[in-house]
């Protein structure tokens, strides 16, 4: 009989008594793996500087050891007696348990800044690594455990339960976990979910074990044999879609719209199509797929430069994706093996969303100047469309398609928005520096996907004139305006350096910036630091970090910019991080937030931390000057209450805001959910 043949003669898999006790326990595994993992990348915050490295990291780290997790348990299934297996799962349950009780939990110091990408999987490693590695075998291990030869059941919709679980799990923390509890809670709270698990799926081995006396042997199950192109198709139909998905999310959250949480819209996809093809048989149908999937393809390409609304933008995209991965898992489903060969099917799906994570979060950051990942897997899964679904064999044909499809996409992405003057990436993002004519004269912008970071017009007359986010009637302006006597000012972000178009000779501008590219360019590529009449200094490394460990700075101004896309890091924003910044200014001392957000509402944040430090928040709106390439900006004054501030509300530039509603946010909570705008 073929596999085939085998697949659809199985034994349907229904909610029995008898198998309740395996799908209960996968399906608390896939929870407690996708939850733990936010939960991990937010207590890492404060500590690595909060940039969107971190969690593509996370990521990273939690696949690999997912393909760990199935590698133990189908070395399991295939080496060890039922007796061994149970046995080893239960002392594994049981030490993994222990070692995340006796965890003392993340630390921090500033040195990790130095390597963040082995500091952040290190810290991750030890705090959550081993739990992390038995969860992840649970799935296909149980699963083996229930589909035994002799009964010839083959569980396949546990896979989309799992991925269930899965899906559930990641819509519930952003929207319900994190806004009821803080990250020590949340950690607390998963260490007893999971010894609870520990307990109940230690019951299900013993009972899988025991169940050997009603037919299922008590002996290693042996080898399967598949061949060399089905087993590459494992792998690399999952690893085609692992690469799409963060490919996709990366363009998503840098090029069409920076929106917080955004990130949550590709993964739900990605998840609910693993569910919707292993639940579902019959859900591919090749007619309808030969029409949309080149379509997808092309959408994928061609949205994130097309310049439309966010809205028509993200959600044909999302669709694209959509097709494309009920696509490649669809093929999956067709491929899929007998009894005989599940863990090793579920080993190469790992090993294949693994090397797909690999090369997004690690390897393409190495390699590439800009975010070339997508046109990598665009070009795969052309190559898999056309073998797939267009019936083309030949692999100088499919070989040849992809290399010209890169070439392409290449030249056409180097040829986009204007004159590129420079573009790189590092651990912490893609930059890229462009150059347009304005009115002005011509213009050169820092871009971080399409934010804009600053800018400067190269004509000499204005060269030294702050535009952007900081012109002369901004918050940020007003308090910088020349005064009478040197002042000290540190600024947490250096962007292009505007902010030392302020700087008076005598004067003191300290700089705080996380990312050495953006020092290079600021220093490089623009000339307000050169022309600054101030002394400045420039500190390296997360600024947060940097100011805890100096003594008092006794600031005049201490100023708030550090921001990544269109999001301000939340660890900066903590009542932790504003006692810091109070020990820095002196007593009349004012802290200059920058608010700017279109998605974000910040204002009660900033209060009810300014409240902390005993001290008013005063909103100065600003608007454009495109004559001088001055922008709309938001800034918050966190000051006390004295005439500098009241000066301000009676000549209308500022207004002191109410009481912020909400809870205060701390190193150990913060609510993203609560402060989108609506």
């Amino acid at each position: 009989m073929r596999t085939s043949d085998a697949v659809l003669a199985a034994k349907p898999v229904g909610m029995t008594a008898e198998i309740a006790p395996y799908a209960i326990s996968i399906f608390v595994s896939a929870t407690l793996l996708f939850l733990v993992q936010p939960i991990v990348a937010k207590q890492l915050l404060p500590g690595f500087g909060g940039g969107a490295g971190v969690w593509m990291l996370c990521l990273v780290f939690f696949q690999t050891v997912l393909l760990f997790g199935y590698w133990y348990a189908h070395w399991s299934i295939a080496k060890l007696s039922r007796k061994a297996q149970a046995l080893t799962h239960v002392a594994l349950l049981g030490l993994s348990t222990l070692a995340l009780w006796l965890n003392t939990g993340i630390g921090t110091h500033p040195a990790v800044v130095q390597h963040p990408a082995l500091a952040v999987l290190g810290y991750i490693a030890a705090s959550v690594g081993f739990p992390y590695l038995v969860l992840s075998s649970t799935s296909p291990l149980l699963q083996a455990w229930y589909a035994t030869p002799e009964r010839g059941r083959i569980p396949y919709r546990l896979f989309a339960l799992s991925n269930l679980g899965s899906l559930l799990a990641l819509l519930a923390y952003p929207f319900a976990i994190e806004p009821s509890l803080d990250t020590r809670m949340q950690m607390e709270a998963w260490r007893v979910a999971y010894s609870l698990f520990a307990l109940s799926c230690s019951w299900v081995a013993m009972r899988a074990w025991t169940a050997t006396a009603d037919g299922a042997a008590d002996r290693p199950s042996g080898r399967f044999h598949a061949g060399l192109s089905r087993r590459t198709s494992w792998v690399l139909l999952p690893a085609c879609s692992s690469m799409l998905l963060m490919a996709v999310t990366s363009e998503l959250c840098q090029d069409i719209a920076p929106v917080p949480l955004l990130w949550l819209a590709p993964l739900t996809i990605y998840l609910a199509s693993f569910i919707l093809c292993f639940e579902h048989d019959g859900l591919f149908q090749p007619k309808v797929y030969r029409l949309l999937a080149p379509l997808a393809l092309l959408a994928v390409l061609v949205i994130p430069g097309a310049h439309i609304p966010p809205i028509p933008g993200i959600s044909i995209i999302l669709t694209a994706l959509f097709v494309l991965c009920t696509f490649l898992h669809s093929q999956l489903v067709q491929l899929k093996p007998d009894t005989s060969g599940l863990t090793s099917f579920y080993l190469s799906v790992s090993l294949g969303g693994a090397l797909g994570g690999v090369f997004t979060g690690l390897v393409a950051p190495a390699i590439f100047p800009d975010y070339f990942e997508l046109q990598v897997a665009v070009a795969i899964a052309l190559v898999l469309v056309l073998r797939f679904l267009m019936g083309y064999r030949s692999r100088v044909f499919l070989a040849t398609s992809a290399s010209l499809l890169l070439v392409v996409l290449y030249v056409g992405n180097g040829m986009r928005g204007g004159t590129m003057v420079f573009r790189g990436r590092n651990f912490y993002g893609a930059l890229s520096v462009r150059e347009k004519s304005a009115t002005a004269g011509t213009v050169r912008t820092l871009f971080h996907g399409r934010v804009a970071h600053g800018g400067q017009i190269l004509t000499d007359e204005l060269r030294r004139e702050p535009g952007y986010y900081y012109g002369r009637e901004s918050g940020v302006g007003l308090v910088l305006q020349p005064a009478g006597s040197p002042r000290r000012v540190g600024i947490v972000g250096l962007g292009v350096g505007t902010v030392a178009a302020y700087g008076q000779r005598g004067d003191t501008y300290r700089f705080y910036e996380l990312n050495p590219m953006v020092e290079a360019l600021a220093r490089t590529s623009f000339t307000f630091l050169k022309d600054c009449g101030a002394r400045v200094e420039i500190v390296p490394g997360d600024a947060r970090l940097s100011l805890e460990a100096e003594p008092a700075q006794n600031f005049d101004v201490l100023i708030l910019d550090a921001f990544s896309g269109d999001s301000i890091p939340v660890h900066l924003l903590t009542g932790e991080a504003f006692r810091s910044y109070s020990r820095h200014l002196k007593p009349d001392g004012i802290l200059a937030v920058h608010v700017s957000n279109i998605y974000l509402d910040l204002d009660p944040v900033v209060v009810n931390l300014a409240a902390t430090v005993h001290r008013i928040a005063l909103r100065v709106d600003s608007t454009d000057r495109p004559a001088r390439e001055v922008l709309t900006a938001e800034w918050i004054l966190v000051m006390p209450e004295g005439e500098f501030a009241k000066q301000l509300v009676r000549r209308k530039l500022g207004r002191v805001l109410s009481p912020g509603q909400g809870r205060l946010w701390t190193d150990h909570f913060s609510n993203i959910a609560g402060v989108l705008r609506h």
